[in-house]
């Protein structure tokens, strides 16, 4: 890829699996791919209980799109990432302001 969308992110497809105790539960299984601008952002703290943790976050800034809901995951470079935030100042460019989903 030429140009400053150099990165590829993947999508990532949230699946529901019943289980038999009537719940379910989610995995996020891999999805379309394309190619970004990706700039790593300020840290942020997450403080849960005793631990404090640092959450990476990072910007992603891609052609346009009007499928990428809140809460969105993508994966790069072996993390994955939960949309936070989408930016768009006009038809042609997102930036998706996302934080590291930690396992």
């Amino acid at each position: 890829m030429i140009g400053s969308l150099s990165k590829k992110i993947e999508f990532l497809t949230p699946s529901r699996v019943d289980d038999e105790a009537g719940g379910a539960s989610l995995s996020w299984l891999p999805g379309p791919e394309m190619w970004a601008r990706v700039e790593r952002l300020t840290s942020t703290r997450d403080v849960a209980g005793d631990r404090n943790n640092s959450l990476r976050r990072i910007a992603a800034n891609l052609r346009y799109r009007a499928d990428i809901p809140l809460g969105q995951r993508i994966a790069f470079e072996n993390s994955q990432y939960e949309v936070v935030s989408i930016e768009s100042e006009d038809d042609r460019r997102l930036t998706l302001i996302c934080e590291e989903v930690l396992a």
